[in-house]
């Protein structure tokens, strides 16, 4: 794939928080930055929030309006700008949305993962059959006529191989350390599989369970259908991502049938996500208890 310390999406965003607060520290609005450069005040709003990339010329005006002339900190921008100027991850572009791929990048750079999925086994501690079963269901893969279905096979083919790509996070040294999913009762009861008449998918899958819970790095929790009403109940999934870097703010990433959210701005709902995580994870079950519920689940096949 890609060395993901260098991912696009990561160093834009790291260069718009520096330009931004740099501007701060000169004491200049955007309004003033506008209006010195002949741009719009928009133009820089964009540079700032890191929606676009900025050019090498643009870049060096920025930088010179701001005072900064050092050597060190101009060839780290210009380095940063070179890179974020780059497609997100585009050997992924043809199966997985630009917002996705830029997720990706910072799950791969990020120190901690919280995870929630009222629906699913979340992506990654899926088993390839699992992964597959879902996405042939989600594509209504038995109504396709035989081109569709090899054409689907071939992409649902990549998507698992991006799968397995990025759960090397999970045990691979120096990235990701710690990884807290929360999965309903639900994901764990569903027969995935059942639709085919293969309920081996599920058990396969129920047994990956068991093993990756005890990943040093894994805290896997399950909120028990005993435990009643709770937070994660009508909600979509999400997953948050905190960085090692205290100049990068928590990600969040929600994902539902509508679509796609990422956002590190909305900090008031990155709050409300994190409190609810807090209140899901006193709720579940982990440990032992975790086991003899994934053990039930496994006897009801």
């Amino acid at each position: 794939m890609t060395n993901l310390v260098e991912a696009p999406a990561y160093q834009r965003k790291r260069l718009s928080r520096l330009l931004m607060r740099t501007r701060r520290t000169t004491g200049l609005t955007q309004q003033q930055v506008a209006a010195e450069l002949r741009w719009s005040q928009s133009k820089v709003t964009r540079i700032e929030s890191g929606d676009v990339g900025i050019s090498h010329t643009d870049l060096l005006a920025l930088l010179s309006l701001y005072r900064v002339a050092d050597d060190v900190t101009v060839g780290e921008c210009t380095r940063m700008a070179d890179i974020a100027r780059r497609p997100s991850l585009p050997q992924m572009s043809n199966v997985h949305s630009k917002a996705f791929r830029e997720y990706l990048e910072n799950e791969q750079i990020a120190q901690t993962l919280h995870s929630f999925e009222p629906f699913y086994v979340p992506g990654l501690l899926q088993t390839p059959r699992y992964r597959i079963a879902v996405l042939e269901s989600d594509y209504q893969f038995p109504l396709l006529s035989p081109e569709e279905q090899e054409e689907l096979k071939q992409r649902i083919s990549q998507k698992v191989e991006v799968m397995l790509w990025r759960q090397r996070v999970l045990t691979s040294e120096g990235s990701l350390a710690k990884a807290n999913f929360i999965v309903d009762e639900a994901v764990i009861r569903r027969m995935v599989g059942a639709e085919v008449g293969d309920t081996s998918i599920m058990r396969e899958q129920l047994m990956h369970l068991k093993a990756v819970a005890k990943n040093p790095k894994v805290d896997l929790r399950v909120v028990p259908f005993s435990s009643g009403a709770h937070l994660g109940m009508g909600q979509s999934s999400y997953v948050l991502l905190e960085f090692s870097n205290i100049d990068d703010p928590t990600l969040l990433y929600e994902e539902s049938a509508t679509g796609e959210l990422t956002t590190r701005e909305d900090e008031e709902r990155i709050k409300a996500v994190g409190s609810s995580f807090e209140s899901l994870q006193s709720r579940a079950v982990t440990g032992a208890a975790l086991q003899n519920l994934l053990d039930d689940a496994l006897a009801a096949l």
